[in-house]
């Protein structure tokens, strides 16, 4: 009997040990965010001089404080041992955790190697999110006996996290090809950035089909590819205002599309 409990004891305390982990990660973004909008540098700074065409107003930004929020929420929610279904919020703290930690890292690369570091610890916050993104999925039915406030909670923050990384990943492209010298008003650089919001749509379509058109996934994209359009249009950039809107389009095709193609319980049991 003790050489079976012993192990079990030492699994459940080092998954315990992981998820406070994570807490402390979802926390840490919020702090790093603060000390980057007292000391940080100009990468940071919302609508600053030079930045590429397709970058979205400042404001639009604001949606990081709800993501903040929400994995906050979401990992002092899961900590507790109480919790349901002790299995599967391991498997999504580990993912999360690589998110979290990630996003302190993009704040801290953002003050000392913006160029081409912030796109590669992006692509990383996006892996571990598609990786949580995955496990949910398989275990829809486990979650969908949660409670409305702990579904909220995950969904929320795999929503909208996974959605504002998922372009952040191809702004950060741009950003970075255009600190590498390639041009932004020109011709060649006009195309170049239809180029990025086409990568950019063509990532969210999969992510719609991958998700069932989870509702906070489609409301981030749509927040964003119309933070383009405000941005272009102030620009006075109609080639860019027109790909941003016809990216939008097609977003919110494919999202009807792919919530008709869902089993009827999943639409109407509110779990997202």
């Amino acid at each position: 009997m003790s050489t079976t409990s012993i192990p079990t004891r030492q699994t459940r305390a080092g998954a315990r040990l992981w998820r406070r982990l994570l807490v402390i990660a979802a926390v840490g973004q919020a702090v790093s965010s603060v000390l980057v909008s007292l000391f940080g540098g100009a990468f940071t700074t919302a609508d600053r001089a030079g930045e590429p065409l397709i970058v979205p107003p400042g404001g639009a930004f604001s949606i990081w404080s709800v993501i903040i929020a929400l994995s906050i929420g979401y990992a002092i929610w899961a900590e507790s041992d109480l919790r349901p279904d002790p299995d599967l919020r391991d498997r999504l703290t580990r993912p999360l955790l690589v998110t979290c930690v990630g996003f302190s890292a993009w704040l801290a690369a953002a003050e000392l190697e913006p160029v081409w570091t912030t796109l590669a610890i992006f692509l990383i916050m996006l892996a571990g999110l598609l990786r949580a993104l995955a496990h949910a999925q398989q275990n829809r039915a486990a979650i969908r006996t949660w409670s409305p406030f702990a579904r909220a909670l995950l969904w929320g923050t795999l929503g909208l996290y996974t959605g504002w990384s998922s372009v952040a990943i191809w702004l950060n492209l741009t950003t970075a090809l255009v600190s590498s010298g390639a041009p932004t008003t020109t011709s060649a650089g006009i195309l170049g950035q239809v180029a990025i919001l086409a990568g950019a749509v063509g990532t969210a379509v999969a992510i719609i089909r991958f998700t069932g058109a989870l509702l906070p996934y489609v409301v981030t994209i749509a927040w964003a590819l119309s933070g383009v359009i405000i941005s272009t249009v102030q620009e006075g950039y109609p080639v860019l205002t027109t790909a941003a809107g016809l990216g939008l389009l097609i977003v919110l095709i494919n999202a009807v599309l792919a919530l008709q193609r869902r089993p009827v319980p999943d639409r109407h049991e509110g779990d997202q």
